[in-house]
């Protein structure tokens, strides 16, 4: 196996891009990443890193970076009106998994995937809107609106709603509204909401909260090492929401007047917010062109509804996936079109899934007509609770909870996943199937090869010259008369 010069250019530098920047160059690929805007920047609103998520942000260092940035919390708490529903324990999630789960600023993020990015070696050049993308030839040549040009063995979609790399895929293809509901966002800090709302204390002491009611539903948690509370709001207006609108802030009020008095008197605080699509991107065939050198990722290829906190959390993983297997090709295992085959085979089932129980997880938390349903089915949580409320008795194994985003073992599918050991396990069953198989020893040659490799090419020394091997060689007499002493 002889090691691939690859040159990888990313067009998008939001979460997904910057996260695709790292495990790209991880895999010992050359990176540029390309950013329209001319500086990077995200909403500082919060964003939830699940364990499925969390182990990538302390493999690749950016955990580190961003220190106490990183909050967790006590307690899950869903209320209904002003009755308590349901109450989890966060670190179930993290016993389970064996990962934190996180909370953070989405601009204090995105700061730090920046930095771990540049530290891995990626190139990123903002102010690069591209305009223009040619793959008729070996190589995938795009241009910016300023005319620069650029040229890449592989290019990676990772572009967001409007994508120019998807629509060069699938013209005309563009995300959809799956349901009436839309999602508002604020920020607000704690000292504010407590000289506002004293008796808020009662029931903000590090909690996760989803407050719900007709309609909609509120979700609160801290954020910025505790100082402030990220706000994310879901209401079903009565038409499809598709752009991002102004709305009247008595309107938006209005909405909750049927909900908690605790969380409608915070929302009193909030002075201006926006209306949010939720949309959904319809599932595709295929992430990428015919030549297999041009491929989708994050919200270009699976944008989906926020009910389960996975939409940036789906973008990493698909970049963890798809740095894992570019190493196989710089590495000379697999060659790109069969790379880019198995991040398909992958990713596209996994991101159809995760949008299907993000759409069902919002209809669960805010479908009236089910209140006594849902209430009595997680009743032994809030008894459970209730009982003890400094611990809380762990649930019987077999018990699922319809509240999906809380508890790991009703979607453990989501939870316990791991995007980098699914790309190797890809790998691995793939080269069985492909090449050789040594009648006696029933090795694959593909496999024996990939992990002999491994002495020929560490990924840091170049310089030792590979040599020829057979994994189930026996020991002859000219091996003894090499080693032999050593016996």
């Amino acid at each position: 196996m002889s090691k691939a010069s690859l040159h990888v250019g990313i067009v998008g530098g939001g979460i997904g891009g910057l996260a695709a920047a790292i495990a790209i160059s991880r895999s010992g690929a050359k990176v540029t990443l390309l950013e329209a805007a001319k500086e990077l920047g995200e909403i500082g609103a919060g964003i939830q890193m699940y364990p499925n998520i969390s182990r990538f942000l302390i493999r690749w260092g950016v955990s580190d970076i961003l220190g106490n940035q990183l909050v967790t919390h006590k307690y899950c708490n869903t209320w209904f009106g002003s009755e308590l529903v349901a109450h989890s324990d966060p670190q179930w999630m993290v016993k389970a998994t064996g990962f934190p789960w996180w909370v953070v600023r989405r601009d204090h993020l995105l700061s730090a995937l920046k930095e771990s990015a540049e530290k891995h070696g990626a190139e990123v050049l903002i102010a690069t809107r591209i305009v223009e993308i040619d793959d008729s030839g070996k190589r995938v040549a795009v241009t910016s609106e300023d005319g620069r040009k650029f040229s890449f063995d592989f290019v990676v979609g990772a572009d967001g709603l409007k994508s120019i790399i998807r629509n060069h895929i699938h013209p005309g293809v563009m995300p959809v509204a799956p349901s009436k509901s839309a999602a508002y966002r604020m920020v607000l800090s704690y000292d504010r909401i407590f000289e506002a709302v004293p008796e808020a204390r009662t029931y903000l002491h590090d909690s996760m909260d989803i407050w719900a009611g007709p309609n909609g539903y509120i979700l609160t948690y801290p954020i910025a090492g505790g100082k402030e509370m990220n706000l994310v709001t879901s209401f079903c207006k009565e038409e499809y929401v598709t752009r991002m609108e102004d709305v009247d802030i008595d309107e938006f009020r209005g909405y909750y007047k049927e909900f908690h008095p605790i969380i409608r008197k915070i929302i009193d605080i909030a002075g201006y917010t926006k209306r949010w699509p939720l949309l959904q991107m319809p599932r595709m065939k295929t992430w990428s062109n015919e030549k297999k050198n041009l491929i989708l990722l994050g919200d270009a290829a699976h944008c989906m509804q926020n009910h389960m906190g996975q939409g940036a959390a789906t973008a990493i993983e698909d970049s963890a996936c798809l740095g894992r297997l570019l190493n196989e090709v710089v590495r000379g295992v697999l060659t790109l079109p069969e790379a880019v085959d198995l991040y398909e085979k992958q990713r596209i089932p996994r991101a159809w899934t995760k949008q299907q129980v993000s759409l069902v997880s919002g209809h669960l938390i805010m479908d009236a007509n089910h209140r006594g349903d849902r209430s009595m089915a997680t009743a032994a949580e809030v008894k459970a609770y209730d009982s003890n409320g400094s611990v809380v008795t762990p649930m019987p194994p077999a018990y699922r909870s319809w509240e999906l985003a809380f508890n790991p073992y009703t979607v453990p599918g989501v939870y316990f996943h791991d995007a980098e050991g699914e790309a190797d396990n890809a790998v691995c069953d793939y080269l069985q199937k492909k090449g050789e198989i040594d009648e006696y020893t029933s090795l694959a040659k593909g496999l024996s090869d990939k992990w002999w490799g491994y002495v020929h090419n560490n990924g840091i020394n170049s310089d030792i010259v590979a040599g020829e091997h057979n994994g189930s060689r026996e020991l002859d007499e000219e091996d003894y008369k090499k080693y032999g002493r050593g016996l």
